[in-house]
């Protein structure tokens, strides 16, 4: 059968079951052929393929809208969109209607009817409780006013709400792994300079490219840089740059180092190639004419020559000095921080490492400046230890909180409202803790030795940040402490929001940890080890690296 010329016109039901296995897909033919309201039991495709689903989605699909028509009471044979069914069925159940996009409105529901928050639940048990949250979901549904396919209805929407989850995961999930293992080739007509080693393996390409339209994200090299400044000596090689430094403009260049690649001494006195190749090709354009005087002098004795390493490093002190600025930021943004001491901690830490991250990245590392850094790393210990005693009591208060009848419901709620909000509090303050630790360490790994203090060091952060995931034991308690506590809250409106406060707090949680864990993985990797090309954006001012920006 030929596809459709637009896939993108394809309505998204037909689309989701078109991923979907037979095993996905089991769940939606028992529900469509133990109604009497949907004829896909009588229906030839389901008599021949049976159980292999896969091969009639078409006409699964065709039952789902159909029900859908009926539900809506839709009369002039239109298909009602995938959306217009959500906000439907969040009005049958008793949601009140929200402004937020498909996703969050599948995860409120989702998240309303399962025992837990779904995240939570290990991948292989997610379909049994999404089984358990479609029955509860159609008896919810169910009404003496409403149409009669409201609830085989809603159990479907359940399942496509959770499907299209899954396939979006894995397709965020593909298209990370696609971006970490290519580089796209810089904006530039010219030839580049692919420097290679002994064996032929690329190690570094350079192009000279146009000018840059944004000014955000640069970073300066001071004079006495002896990292990336080690690549001045090649920039004459590359095709338009000698004629660019005669003439005393400022000029652009792409760098891209291919993952897992290390630029080291040859064993061979010049043992460099360059040549000049077609960017984005491996057309052969000429021979590069590099000095070996010049890339002799660039190795120390016994050190290598590791121009890689000095670009990673530039990478590092982006990165590490974007952090720094976001929780700074985030400092001011989170009301919570009342308590003196423990913004001082923070800002004092974050101060700090502001002022020592290019120094330290550049090669300047004495023992003044460890010493400060386990003062600040002590300090922070103790502020996280002072936030998990808060955390501790502020749950405990929620586990006495009861819903009193004579005080009223509606105060019931608030009270439950505010508790959260404690607890919210100091979930963000305990991030901001985790991250400046983070950073703390990555300062550290840049210093030689003390490789035992930095495994129990890296190993103690990521302890503390997985306690705090969704899949977590602090996580998931306190969701299963808030879903004991609103059985007693009678309006679906009011459970709905409670829950939804919660996913906001867990995926922020998961989001920061995200960020902190990658840091954690690769700071202090040596380049051959690294999974990513890097690309970087130089400018060049009399033949000589002036700022580096991380693509």
């Amino acid at each position: 059968m030929n596809a459709p010329a637009n896939f993108a016109a394809i309505p998204v039901i037909y689309k989701i079951l078109g991923m979907s296995s037979d095993d996905q897909l089991a769940p939606l033919v028992d529900t469509l052929t133990q109604t009497p309201l949907s004829i896909l039991k009588i229906c030839r495709a389901y008599e021949r393929h049976a159980p292999d689903h896969s091969r009639y989605t078409d006409q699964i699909g065709d039952e789902i809208y159909r029900l859908g028509q009926k539900a809506l009471n839709i009369t002039d044979g239109s298909r009602p969109s995938y959306q217009r069914m959500i906000d439907a069925l969040c009005k049958q159940l008793g949601l009140p209607a929200q402004e937020d996009d498909l996703a969050d409105k599948e995860t409120a529901l989702l998240n309303l009817f399962t025992s837990k928050r779904l995240s939570s639940i290990p991948t292989d048990m997610q379909q049994a409780a999404v089984n358990d949250a479609r029955r509860a979901a159609a008896e919810g549904a169910r009404s003496f006013f409403g149409a009669a396919e409201w609830p085989p209805l809603a159990a479907c929407l359940f399942q496509i709400a959770f499907l299209r989850g899954t396939h979006n995961e894995v397709a965020r999930a593909n298209k990370g792994t696609q971006e970490a293992g290519s580089t796209s080739a810089p904006g530039s007509h010219s030839d580049a300079l692919v420097i290679s080693n002994d064996s032929g393996t690329p190690i570094l390409t350079l192009a000279q490219i146009s000018p840059l339209d944004s000014d955000a994200g640069w970073r300066k090299v001071s004079k006495d840089d002896t990292g990336i400044s080690r690549l001045n000596p090649f920039l004459q090689a590359v095709p338009g740059m000698a004629t660019a430094v005669e003439v005393g403009t400022s000029n652009y260049m792409n760098v891209i180092v291919p993952a897992g690649t290390e630029l080291v001494e040859s064993v061979k006195h010049g043992g460099l190639i360059g040549t000049l190749r077609k960017i984005g090709t491996n057309e052969l354009a000429g021979a590069a004419k590099l000095d070996v005087g010049k890339l002799s002098a660039l190795a120390t004795s016994g050190a290598a020559l590791n121009i890689a390493s000095a670009l990673l490093a530039q990478k590092h002190l982006a990165d590490i000095s974007e952090k720094l600025s976001d929780i700074k930021e985030a400092i001011e943004d989170v009301a919570a921080f009342q308590k003196n001491e423990r913004r001082s901690v923070l800002t004092g830490s974050i101060r700090y490492f502001e002022q020592i991250a290019g120094s330290v990245m550049s090669g300047e590392l004495s023992d003044e400046v460890v010493h400060v850094i386990e003062m600040h790393e002590t300090k922070l210990l103790e502020v996280q230890d002072h936030i998990a005693t808060d955390i501790g009591s502020q749950t405990e208060a929620l586990k006495i909180l009861k819903n009193e009848e004579w005080v009223g419901q509606g105060k019931y709620i608030k009270a439950l409202d505010e508790q959260h909000a404690a607890l919210d509090k100091l979930y963000r303050e305990m991030l901001l803790c985790l991250r400046a630790r983070a950073c703390g360490w990555q300062l550290l790994s840049a210093f030689p030795g003390r490789e035992q203090r930095k495994e129990d060091r890296l190993q103690d952060i990521r302890a503390s940040l997985l306690a705090l995931l969704p899949q977590g034991e602090a996580a998931v308690g306190l969701d299963q402490l808030l879903r004991e506590k609103i059985k007693a809250v009678t309006s679906a409106a009011e459970r709905s929001k409670i829950l939804r406060n919660e996913n906001a707090l867990l995926n922020r949680i998961s989001a920061q940890s995200a960020i902190v864990f990658d840091s954690l993985q690769t700071i202090g990797t040596d380049i051959s080890t690294h999974d990513a090309p890097l690309s970087m954006d130089l400018k060049i001012e009399d033949g000589l690296i002036v700022a580096t920006r991380v693509r």
